[in-house]
């Protein structure tokens, strides 16, 4: 009896599954992945995150809705990813920067070669940091644009 009714209740699962379009099926396992990757997101888990999304959208590449919504996440990931970046960056710079402006009193001349060294790596970081802050303005105007359409 007890087989009987495991047995029912499997093909009532089964047939209620077939019930969903290849499409509405494909939507929901893009939105469970797609929600997976918004929480990696919280966690800050940049990579893992990316690769949800990268792997959702190779997987199910009918789940149009999903894939759109997909769109926001991954900008946002960039740009989450980038603003620490930048965080972490600019007490890098700051650091640098000190560490010139220790050195200016120490100059003789332009025979000081740690001088010019040090005023050269801090030129370096600000350009870097400069690029930084131009991708994180770049992904807050395309998540604008992408959250209008």
């Amino acid at each position: 009896m007890r087989l009987t009714c495991s047995i029912i209740a499997l093909f009532a699962t089964l047939l209620l599954a077939g019930c969903k379009t290849s499409g509405e099926a494909s939507e929901e396992a893009a939105s469970f992945m797609l929600n997976e990757a918004r929480d990696l997101l919280s966690q800050k888990l940049y990579v893992a995150a990316r690769d949800t999304i990268l792997s959702m959208r190779r997987q199910h590449p009918t789940a149009v809705q999903t894939r759109r919504a997909a769109i926001v996440t991954l900008d946002s990931i960039e740009l989450m990813e980038t603003r620490d970046s930048l965080l972490t960056y600019e007490r890098l710079l700051n650091a640098a920067r000190e560490n010139f402006r220790q050195m200016l009193p120490r100059v003789n001349g332009r025979t000081n070669e740690e001088y010019y060294l040090q005023q050269r790596r801090v030129m370096r970081m600000e350009q870097h940091f400069d690029e930084l802050c131009a991708k994180s303005k770049f992904y807050l105007r395309k998540i604008d644009i992408d959250l209008q359409q």
